[in-house]
């Protein structure tokens, strides 16, 4: 298989996508100034990252995404009809440091978790995805989520489709 090519089609995806998301964060690009990220302690997050295959071929929904079927129904994926879970992560993210996980078409996938970022009363956690080939970054991007918040990040194609990941995760004492 040849290299992966994010597209400027995906940023387009992934922000419509966040905003009809319900009981979804929106990524930010700066943080609010008020709150510094070392005013809270970092503790660690608790992570699932969901590797989703999405294609227009079909009508199935696999039953083990229905937590994020409002999502994946909504507007932003709506030229898509056919979700199936590849893999599910289970990752555990200590303050400032990073967990790796495995994209199909031999990519690799690197989840950072940068402290928290709370604001406006919300417990938040700011978090960094990136997406590597090699030595090559294909993604590399922040991000801050409610606890508890889902994040969907998608537009690598694959299969005659393309991944999303669902990034869902919690702040862990």
């Amino acid at each position: 298989m040849g290299k992966s090519v994010i597209g400027q089609w995906t940023w387009r995806l992934l922000f419509a996508g966040l905003l009809v998301l319900p009981k979804v964060a929106v990524a930010q690009i700066d943080p609010p100034k008020a709150v510094p990220v070392e005013a809270k302690p970092a503790s660690k997050a608790t992570c699932s990252v969901r590797v989703i295959h999405a294609t227009a071929n079909g009508n199935e929904f696999d039953a083990r995404l229905e937590p994020l079927r409002p999502q994946l129904k909504g507007q932003a994926f709506q030229s898509f009809s056919r979700f199936s879970l590849i893999k599910q992560h289970e990752l555990s993210i200590a303050g400032g440091a990073s967990q790796n996980f495995e994209v199909p078409g031999e990519h690799q996938g690197v989840l950072s978790y940068e402290g928290r970022a709370d604001s406006g009363g919300k417990q938040r956690l700011r978090l960094r995805l990136e997406i590597q080939d090699g030595a090559a970054k294909l993604l590399s991007t922040k991000f801050v989520i409610n606890d508890g918040g889902t994040v969907m990040q998608a537009g690598m194609k694959y299969d005659k489709g393309v991944l999303v990941l669902g990034i869902t995760c919690r702040i862990a004492s």
